[in-house]
């Protein structure tokens, strides 16, 4: 195993995110309520979000959830069908969700300035509240994650994934989630607190390898995969586990690194099944799940602390992965907080 004890900035970011997210519920809860009570008012026909990058992922959560949770459509803007094509969306009372770490990036902007002129209800959830997306949109939900200096998003990332099951469970009126919610710090905490070193020791030598979520957990595979590429440089893909049984299986070969994600809801019991294909075929699966009754051969379970609900599970694997993550990009001999040819702000026309 490998035994790393200096912390690098991406590290201590992401374990301040548990007291980010305490902050954050205790600080937006008029704000969404403000926002809730809007919607309620004019029922929005469909939504649509605008990110790029870390925040793309947390874009699809949205879509996972504000459908499964709101039965509202959710679709994915794409800047150039604005900024270089000039399109006029038809966008009037859609319910429009910008998300962004710096609110900087110009074509975002120009989407959120079209979306609110278009008659769209807009909300940008920044952490930068004097941005120049924030400016455009009719209201501003702060992340309040504080300043970011690693270029890899962490504490940023979660921060906007609990804001958007605070928003569900106040616009659901979900007291269970809620209850969920008030224990969700203290749960990420400890799953920052959880060894997974036997993944890093796994992905030392490794070159490729593919990250698998469903539902809920399919965009913090997208997320763990550009963390792959970003900060430890291994080329990693985010799949579907529906669709991984398509072209992608065919990459599978005796002893590829394959991590699943899998969260105690529907997707789970099809999750399991996945992660014992993969055993058959020699791969060297390793699962991040909440569940406690696996049965697995050659996997390796890493663990996570209980789970306090379904879409929180997401969270608390995200959590112990960015830590992970972190310790990993060190043991490579590369540094997480300043990863090779990246910025911290990109902006994008």
């Amino acid at each position: 195993m490998v035994n790393l004890t200096n912390e690098t900035m991406m590290e201590q970011e992401a374990r301040a995110s548990a007291s980010v997210i305490a902050a954050q519920f205790s600080a937006n809860q008029k704000i969404w309520a403000d926002i809730v009570a809007r919607i309620k008012l004019q029922p929005p026909p469909f939504a649509m979000t605008i990110a790029r990058g870390s925040s793309d992922h947390a874009a699809t959560f949205a879509k996972y959830v504000l459908e499964m949770r709101a039965g509202w459509v959710t679709a994915t803007a794409a800047p150039s069908v604005i900024t270089l094509y000039e399109a006029k969306l038809h966008v009037k009372n859609a319910f429009v969700l910008g998300l962004s770490q710096s609110g900087a990036s110009p074509d975002l902007v120009s989407v959120m300035q079209a979306a609110r002129a278009g008659g769209a209800l807009t909300v940008a959830l920044v952490n930068e509240v004097n941005s120049p997306l924030a400016a455009a949109a009719e209201y501003v939900v702060p992340l309040h994650a504080g300043a970011e200096k690693a270029v890899a998003a962490t504490k940023s990332y979660l921060a906007t994934l609990a804001a958007l099951l605070q928003f569900t469970a106040i616009l659901q009126q979900d007291t269970i989630l809620h209850r969920a919610l008030h224990a969700l710090p203290e749960s990420l905490v400890a799953a920052a607190a959880c060894d997974w070193s036997a993944a890093v020791t796994t992905y030392l030598p490794a070159h490729n390898t593919l990250v698998i979520g469903r539902g809920a957990s399919y965009p913090i595979a997208q997320e763990a995969a550009l963390k792959y590429k970003e900060t430890a440089r291994i080329h990693a893909e985010a799949f579907s586990g529906a669709e991984l049984l398509h072209g992608p299986f065919a990459l599978i070969e005796k002893a590829f690194p394959i991590l699943l994600f899998a969260q105690q809801d529907a997707a789970l019991a099809s999750m399991l099944t996945m992660a014992q294909r993969l055993e058959a075929l020699d791969a060297r699966v390793m699962l991040a799940t909440t569940a406690t009754d696996v049965a697995l051969t050659s996997a390796v379970k890493l663990p996570l602390p209980p789970s306090i609900h379904p879409l929180c599970d997401s969270l608390m694997m995200i959590q112990a992965f960015y830590i992970m993550m972190a310790r990993l990009a060190g043991a490579r001999g590369l540094d997480p907080d300043a990863p090779v040819n990246l910025s911290k702000v990109t902006q994008t026309w």
